[in-house]
């Protein structure tokens, strides 16, 4: 999340149920619908997986409320999980209150801003920047910063791995109307919600404002509205590589999606990994 939104906007309180979670909890029938639709299903395997070849320990930049924090530590990782949200990381602490002392023992939770992160450990085998965080970093210097800090953790032959959305499958004009969601279910009431979002013209530092509300119905009958709104950045597939390669970094492997598909200018995502010089 941008740096500067505040701990009550939205966008923190229904994070759970915009984006949620198939090993935390217990999933709601429309769950992986709902991740199919974003192009983020195979997500969590995908870094799962590099953790596997990889070994740790794992360095998470924008960790949320623990999507992918959580399934690392339960598969045997160290984790050290930067965000720089206080209500991500309160909703991160309260999940790991209820896994296993061992778990809860692999996860170091930091709030610290991705762009000039400084941690003791130096010497993390993957360094993670996952759905979109990249793009939640919405200025350009400072997502150069990221990278470069994610590449300043890493041990020699360490890895980069991040995936954002693909800018070409995006609109760039301003939205005449705040678009509804498919009806969720917030995770913490149980309760059924709307988001209704819209997107600003991008402008010339590739920015664009997300804004808009939650409806949610309460038990009453009543609806419950909510505001949100933070900017991102869109980065574009060559701009991406050029930026990883500043940071030290040598691209290994660009993809469309998290199974590995070739990258087309239809892919719905740019899945990225490098490696430390």
């Amino acid at each position: 999340m941008n740096k500067d939104v505040p701990d009550h906007d939205a966008s923190i309180l229904y994070y759970d149920g915009d984006y949620p979670s198939l090993e935390i909890g217990e999933p709601d029938a429309g769950d992986v619908a709902a991740l199919a639709r974003l192009g983020i299903l195979g997500d969590v395997a995908f870094y799962k997986e590099r953790a596997a070849a990889d070994g740790g320990p794992v360095l998470e930049i924008g960790c949320g409320t623990g999507r992918l924090t959580i399934p690392l530590a339960r598969a045997g990782h160290e984790v050290w999980a930067v965000d720089v949200s206080d209500a991500m990381l309160a909703q991160l602490r309260a999940k790991l209150a209820a896994e296993p002392e061992a778990v809860r023992a692999r996860v170091h939770a930091v709030r610290a801003d991705a762009a000039s992160l400084d941690l003791p450990a130096r010497d993390f085998r993957l360094a993670a920047v996952p759905f979109n965080v990249l793009m939640l970093i919405p200025d350009f210097q400072a997502q150069r910063s990221t990278l470069a800090s994610a590449a300043a953790h890493l041990a020699p032959g360490g890895r980069l791995a991040l995936d954002v959305m693909n800018p070409l499958t995006l609109p760039m004009d301003e939205d005449a109307s705040a678009a509804p969601s498919t009806p969720r279910r917030n995770p913490r009431t149980g309760n059924q919600y709307v988001r209704r979002s819209r997107c600003s013209r991008l402008d010339e530092r590739q920015r664009q404002r997300i804004h808009g509300w939650y409806e949610e119905l309460l038990p009453d009958g009543r609806i419950e509205m909510s505001e949100f709104s933070y900017h991102w950045r869109m980065i574009f597939r060559y701009e991406l590589e050029l930026m990883i390669e500043a940071a030290g970094l040598a691209v290994e492997s660009v993809a469309g999606d998290f199974e590995g598909a070739p990258w087309t200018v239809d892919s719905r995502r740019i899945v990225a990994t490098a490696i430390k010089k």
